[in-house]
């Protein structure tokens, strides 16, 4: 019989879904996801090349990886450049949203416009 491993935590914070508008509003907004996306896969990448991290008793152990001593400062620097990136996309979209209050969400009419 196997031992159940523990369950995984949600992650802190989804990953920011842009539309076309958010692009539109702050175009380096692209960009602060595109990290942010690099920084996870890095991570998985990372976890699966050393399988000890996850589970020191993992019955598919492999011989010992290059760069096992980097990982702990990996992670570290991982998670503090995420941090930055997400509060960076917070100021971003925040400066964006007081930019553009007028802004009439895709609608072809505004309220006002003698077209209606």
């Amino acid at each position: 019989m196997t031992t159940p491993r523990p369950a995984r935590r949600a992650p802190e914070d989804p990953h920011a879904i842009l539309s076309p508008f958010d692009v539109m509003d702050a175009p380096e907004l692209a960009a602060l996801v595109l990290l942010e996306h690099a920084i996870e896969v890095a991570w998985v990448a990372v976890l699966a090349q050393h399988v000890e991290l996850l589970d020191s008793e993992a019955p598919f152990m492999r011989a010992p990886q290059p760069g096992a001593d980097l990982t702990t400062p990996f992670f570290d620097s991982a998670h503090a450049l995420t941090l930055v990136l997400r509060r960076y996309r917070a100021a971003v979209t925040q400066a964006a949203a007081s930019r553009d209050v007028s802004r009439n969400d895709g609608f072809a009419f505004g309220p006002n416009d003698d077209n209606v």
